[in-house]
C-alpha cells in the first residue's frame, strides 16, 4: 500500500503510461541497440559459435565429400587415379598391345608423382593456415582457406598439422585447435577425415615424444576432448595399437581412464583451461580467477601458478591476475602475505612485467572507492596490503606515473618512494586531497594518514550518503536526509547519492526499496535535480553488470525502480530512449530499460509499478490497519494463503502478534454470535459448539505457525495482549473472551503451534 501522495496515480485509467510515439520511440532505439550488438558479435569473428561447439556450416557450400563409387562430388579434385578390373591390361587379350602397356605404367607414374606435388603443396598450404589461426583466431579465415584448397580428400593432413603444431604451443593454441575442430566437423572436414588425421598421429607418436616429451598425455586430451565434443566415436580408441610402443599404450589407458572417471565430460571440456581462455576476454579472466582460486585455496603452489600462466599465453593481460590477486588480499586479510609472496615470485622471474605490474595495482587504486561500498574496511585493508608489499620490495621499482597518483600516495604513505610518488604524495597531501581530516570528511586508516577516496571530496561524500541512507532506513526520515545533503553542498555529486540509495536496497528487503522510491520522490527536485536523478541513473544502468555478480535479480529490480521513477514523474518516458546511447550494447543495462519500457506500456502497468514494492514502507498504524483487514476478509473467505502473502508482502514480523490478537477477536465474535445470549453468557456453551465456531481460526493460527509466518514469540505475545485486555477490562470481546482464549491456547499447546511456556 502507498500513502495518499501516491492515490492519484493509482486512481488512474487502466491505460498504458506510454504513449504510441513514445512507445514507438523506444522500440526503434532498442531495435538500433540490438542491430549495434548483432554486428559486434559479428565483428567477434565466430569466435563465439565456435567455442560453445556449434557445428553450423561456416558457408554455403557442402562439406565437398567424394560421391559414391569413388568420383568426385562438388568442390572436390575427383579421383586422380583409375582403380578397378576394367581398367587393368590383359596380357593373354589377343588384343594386348605392348606399347599400350608401356604408356599405361608412364600415366601411372605421372598421376603418382602429381598426387605427391599436390599431398607437399597441400601441406606446405595447412601450415601456413594453422600458424594464421593461432594467431588471427580467426575461423572463418581458416574455413575459406579450406574451400579455396579444396582437395577435402586430403582433410586428414590438416587435422594432423593442426594438432602437431597445438602441442608444442601453450593452452592457448591447443583450447583454440579443439574448438575448431568442433567448429570444422562434418561441416567443411568429413568425419572419416577426422578420423583419418588422429589415426595417422596415433601411429607417429613415437617421433612426437622425441620433440614434445608429455605428447601422450597432450594427445590423450585432445583426444577424449574430441570424443566428447562428438568429433570423434569412443571406438576411436581401438586404432591405438597396444603392442606398438610404450608410448601408444600409455596414451590408450590413459584416454580410457579419464573416460570412465566420474563427471569426465566436465573435466574434459576444461582440460586447456576452459572455453576460450586466451582468446575470449570473460573466458580469460575466468582461466585467472580458477589458478587463484586454486593457488589461495589449497595448493600454494607459485611454480603451478606460473605454469598455468605461461599455459595461458596472455602476458598483456597480466594485470588481471595482478588486479584479482590484490582485491583477494584485500577481501580477506589472510590472503596478503600469500598475495605478496605470488606477486614478488612472479614479479622477480619476469613472469609479470612491471607494466602489467603498475597496471593492475592502479586499476585496484582507482576502484578502490567504489570498493568501500561493498567493504568498508577495504581502505585499511588496502592500506596494510600496502605495507606488506613495502616490506617485500614488491612495487620499488615502478614508476609513479604508470602506477598513478592513488596508488603511489598509498604507496608513499607506506614508506616506498616510488619515481616521483613521494612529492605526488606530498602535493596531493598540502591540497587535501590525500590526507583526509575530520573537515573533510575521508575515510583513511586509523594511524595510516592514507587516503582511499578518490578524487578529493568523492570519499567523504559517498561515507556521508552511505550513512545517511542507513541511518533513514531506521528512521523513515527523509527531511534529515534532505539536511545532510544540502550540507555537504556538493551538488555535482549528488548522482552517485542516487546510485548509492539504490545500490544498497537492491540487496535489501521490499521495505528498503519502497523507502528508497519514497525517499527520491521527496528529495526531486528540491534537492536532487531531475538531471542529477538521470545521471544517476545512467550509471546504475552502466554498473548493472556488476551489480549483477551481488544480486543476482538486479535487473528485475533495476527495471521496477526505473519503471517506478517514470510513474513517479521522476524521470520523463524519454529517457529510456536516450539512455540507451550511453549503454553497452552488449551489457545488462540495455535488458533492464526493456523490461522497463515493458511494464510501462502494459495495461494496468500503473498499478503494478506504483505498488511494485508490495507497500513495504507503511508506517505502524498502516501495517495493523492492513493485518486488521487481512483477517476480516479471511472471516469471509476462509482462504488462508492470502493472509500468509499478505503478511509476508508487509514484510513486518515483528508486528505480526496484531494478526494473532484479531484472530482471537474474530473467533470471540463467532462464539459469541453463534451462541446467542443465553448460555454464551453465561459461559455455559457447549464444547462442540465452541470447536466448531473458532475451527477456522484455529486453522488459520496453525497454518501460519506451520508455514514460519508467524513464529511462536508473536504467537505468545499475542495471546498475552488478548489475555491482559480481558483481565483488566481494557476491552470487551464478551462474556464468553476467556473460555475461546482458553480453548485457542489449550489446542495450540496440543497441536504444537504454542509453546508450553
Amino acid at each position: 500500500m502507498r500513502d495518499e501522495a501516491a492515490a492519484p496515480a493509482s486512481a488512474a485509467a487502466p491505460a498504458p503510461f506510454l504513449t504510441d510515439e513514445q512507445r514507438a520511440a523506444l522500440d526503434q532505439a532498442l531495435r538500433d541497440k540490438a542491430q549495434e550488438q548483432a554486428k559486434a558479435r559479428a565483428a567477434a569473428n565466430h569466435k563465439a559459435a565456435a567455442a560453445s561447439g556449434e557445428r553450423r556450416s561456416r558457408s554455403a557450400k557442402g562439406p565437398g565429400g567424394a560421391k559414391k563409387g569413388g568420383g568426385g562430388g562438388k568442390y572436390t579434385w575427383g579421383s586422380l587415379l583409375t582403380t578397378g578390373a576394367e581398367d587393368e591390361l590383359d596380357r593373354n587379350d589377343p588384343n594386348y598391345d605392348s606399347e599400350e602397356d608401356e604408356k599405361h605404367v608412364v600415366l601411372m607414374r605421372n598421376h603418382q608423382a602429381a598426387l605427391k606435388q599436390e599431398v607437399a603443396a597441400y601441406k606446405e598450404a595447412v601450415r601456413a593456415l594453422v600458424e594464421e589461426y593461432f594467431s588471427s583466431g580467426s575461423v572463418p579465415d581458416v574455413v575459406e582457406g579450406l574451400e579455396e584448397l579444396g582437395a577435402s580428400h586430403l582433410a586428414h593432413y590438416f587435422v594432423k598439422r593442426l594438432i602437431t603444431t597445438a602441442l608444442d604451443r601453450k593452452d592457448r593454441e591447443r583450447e583454440m585447435a579443439s574448438t575448431l575442430l568442433s567448429g570444422l566437423y562434418a561441416e567443411v572436414i568429413a568425419p572419416e577425415q577426422v578420423a583419418k588425421g588422429f589415426s595417422s598421429l596415433f601411429a607417429a607418436l613415437p617421433d612426437l615424444v622425441l620433440d614434445v616429451p608429455d605428447a601422450p598425455e597432450l594427445l590423450c586430451r585432445f583426444v577424449t576432448r574430441a570424443i566428447v565434443d562428438d568429433v570423434l566415436p569412443p571406438a576411436i580408441l581401438s586404432h591405438i595399437d597396444l603392442e606398438a610402443d610404450p608410448a601408444s599404450r600409455d596414451l590408450r589407458q590413459r584416454c580410457e581412464s579419464q573416460l570412465a572417471a566420474r563427471h569426465s565430460a566436465e573435466k574434459v571440456l576444461r582440460c586447456w583451461g576452459g572455453s576460450g581462455a586466451g582468446t575470449s576476454h570473460a573466458d580469460t579472466k575466468a582461466a585467472i580467477s580458477s589458478l587463484l582460486a586454486e593457488y589461495l585455496g589449497t595448493s600454494r603452489d607459485v611454480t603451478e601458478a606460473a605454469r598455468r600462466l605461461r599455459e595461458l599465453g596472455v602476458p598483456f593481460f597480466h594485470h588481471e591476475l595482478v588486479k584479482q590477486a590484490l582485491l583477494a588480499a584485500i577481501d580477506s586479510a589472510a590472503n596478503v602475505d600469500t598475495v605478496v609472496a605470488l606477486l614478488g615470485s612472479l614479479s622477480s622471474t619476469g613472469e609479470v612485467s612491471a607494466s602489467q605490474l603498475a597496471k593492475g595495482l592502479r586499476r585496484v587504486a582507482d576502484g578502490l572507492a567504489d570498493a568501500v561500498l561493498d567493504n568498508p574496511q577495504a581502505g585499511e585493508r588496502f592500506a596494510a596490503l600496502m605495507s606488506a608489499a613495502a616490506a617485500a620490495k614488491l612495487f620499488n621499482e615502478l614508476d609513479a606515473e604508470d602506477v598513478g597518483d592513488n596508488a603511489a600516495a598509498a604507496l608513499a604513505a607506506a614508506g616506498v618512494a616510488v619515481g616521483s610518488a613521494a612529492a605526488s604524495a606530498g602535493a596531493a597531501a598540502s591540497t587535501g586531497a590525500s590526507t583526509p581530516n575530520a573537515s573533510n570528511g575521508g575515510a583513511a586508516p586509523s594511524g595510516r594518514g592514507v587516503s582511499v577516496a578518490m578524487p578529493p571530496g568523492v570519499s567523504a561524500f559517498k561515507a556521508a550518503s552511505i550513512a545517511a541512507v542507513r541511518e533513514y532506513f531506521d528512521s523513515q526520515d527523509s527531511a534529515e536526509v534532505a539536511a545532510r545533503l544540502s550540507g555537504l553542498e556538493e551538488p555535482g555529486l549528488l548522482p552517485l547519492f542516487v546510485k548509492a540509495a539504490v545500490s544498497l536496497s537492491l540487496d535489501r528487503k521490499d521495505r528498503e526499496r519502497e523507502l528508497v522510491s519514497k525517499l527520491l520522490v521527496a528529495l526531486t527536485p528540491a534537492v536532487v535535480t531531475h538531471g542529477a536523478l538521470a545521471a544517476g541513473f545512467t550509471r546504475l544502468l552502466a554498473s548493472a553488470d556488476d551489480l549483477v555478480l551481488d544480486v543476482p535479480d538486479a535487473v528485475h529490480l533495476l527495471s521496477l525502480f526505473l519503471g517506478r521513477a517514470v510513474v513517479d514523474e521522476l524521470l520523463p518516458p524519454a529517457f529510456l530512449t536516450q539512455v540507451l546511447s550511453s549503454l553497452d550494447a552488449e551489457g545488462l543495462g540495455v535488458g533492464v530499460v526493456r523490461n522497463a519500457g515493458i511494464m510501462l506500456g502494459a495495461r494496468h502497468g500503473i498499478e503494478r509499478l506504483v505498488n511494485c514494492w508490495h507497500g513495504g514502507a507503511l508506517e505502524l498504524g498502516a501495517v495493523r490497519q492492513a493485518i486488521r483487514d487481512a483477517i476480516a476478509e479471511y472471516g469471509t473467505s476462509g482462504d488462508v494463503a492470502e493472509v500468509a502473502r499478505c503478511l509476508r508482502d508487509l514484510d513486518a514480523a515483528a508486528y505480526n502478534h496484531e494478526a494473532v490478537v484479531s484472530a482471537v477477536e474474530l473467533a470471540c465474535n463467532r462464539y459469541h454470535g453463534k451462541s446467542g445470549d443465553g448460555a454464551a453468557a453465561n459461559g455455559h456453551g457447549g464444547d462442540a459448539e465452541l470447536e466448531v465456531a473458532v475451527a477456522p481460526v484455529v486453522a488459520l493460527l496453525s497454518a501460519l505457525s506451520a508455514q514460519g509466518v508467524v513464529s511462536s514469540t508473536q504467537m505468545a505475545a499475542g495471546m498475552s495482549r488478548i489475555r491482559s485486555a480481558v483481565e483488566q477490562e481494557v476491552m470487551d470481546y464478551g462474556p464468553a473472551a476467556r473460555k475461546v482464549l482458553d480453548h485457542l491456547v489449550a489446542t495450540g499447546k496440543r497441536d504444537g503451534w504454542m509453546a508450553d511456556s
